[in-house]
């Protein structure tokens, strides 16, 4: 069964999941991005296809690193799942440049739980954050988990508040004295312009409602069932819960806000989705439930690609 291969970490496991987001990435291309074929078209294609597949890898670094779920494989899993669920996330190039830039930033972040190199962490994070808004520009808001983390962590000083600004500013700065050396001040400008969008009518969609209406079901189901037993447990998972949580409300407001909603802004959600899904499925005692739900998932990746 699917929730009984997926308990352990094992090398084959991130093979096959590869090779699962690879058969999502040919359905999506063949069925709905297909242009007329050439040898530049077919090498963007595989640049996209290598930048999802930096997502997975960082995100898997990250959750292992700093224990974000026990020894299993249900985050990578839902991971691709969710990818292929949510297509067009995989070729909105600025939105997946920016993400990967933001899971290396995520990966300070959450890093801040030991006390080695916080000067450094918290220039980096601020660092990565800045070079992911070049990006996408409402990727900004994470900068305040940073301070969200420093608080959660009690490394609040006037230095540690002040590093992640100046890691912000040195790439936007660097960008900006690019620009103005090659007269394209113009592009830097419109790095900036923070367009917005409350219409929310696409989501009606069966593509998009299905899969957001089960997604945010489980996530709120398995935040209510964890928070009470995550309250009593070591302050170092009490600490990490908090962040992922917060990680998930500014992922929440980068969407709500989101210019355009084709289901690709659903990116920022799904890291955080991910490892709080798996955490409720590593306390669920019941292996039925846990396959139920995973094969759930799976065939809604499947059938937004018929509906």
């Amino acid at each position: 069964m699917i929730a009984n291969f997926f308990n352990k970490t094992k090398p084959i496991v991130f093979f096959i999941l590869a090779s699962l987001l690879f058969v999502y990435y040919i359905l999506a291309i063949a069925n709905f991005k297909f242009e007329a074929f050439s040898f530049l078209w077919l090498a963007q294609q595989f640049g996209f296809f290598v930048l999802i597949i930096g997502f997975l890898l960082i995100s898997s670094f990250i959750i292992k690193k700093n224990t974000l779920t026990q020894n299993n494989s249900y985050a990578l899993l839902l991971l691709v799942l969710l990818l292929g669920t949510f297509y067009e996330a995989m070729f909105d190039v600025p939105i997946v440049i920016a993400n990967v830039f933001l899971l290396l930033g995520f990966r300070k972040v959450y890093s801040l739980r030991t006390i080695s190199a916080t000067k450094l962490k918290l220039f980096d994070a601020g660092f990565w954050f800045g070079v992911a808004a070049l990006f996408y520009a409402w990727s900004i808001i994470f900068v305040l988990l940073i301070y969200v983390a420093l608080i959660i962590f009690e490394r609040i000083n006037v230095k540690n508040l002040i590093r992640p600004i100046v890691g912000v500013i040195t790439p936007i700065f660097i960008y900006f004295i690019y620009c103005f050396a090659f007269g394209s001040v113009n592009d830097f400008y419109n790095c900036w312009e923070f367009n917005f969008n409350v219409n929310y009518t696409s989501y009606n969609n069966l593509k998009l409602l299905l899969p957001i209406s089960v997604s945010l079901a489980a996530v709120i189901w398995s935040i209510v069932t964890l928070t009470p037993k995550v309250s009593v447990s070591g302050i170092h998972i009490k600490r990490a819960w908090r962040i992922v949580l917060n990680h998930l409300i500014f992922a929440a407001i980068i969407i709500a806000f989101a210019p355009i909603k084709n289901g690709s802004e659903m990116l920022f959600m799904i890291f955080p989705f991910s490892v709080i899904i798996t955490n409720y499925l590593r306390i669920s005692p019941s292996e039925n439930f846990k396959n139920l739900l995973l094969y759930l998932f799976l065939i809604l990746s499947i059938s937004v690609y018929f509906l």
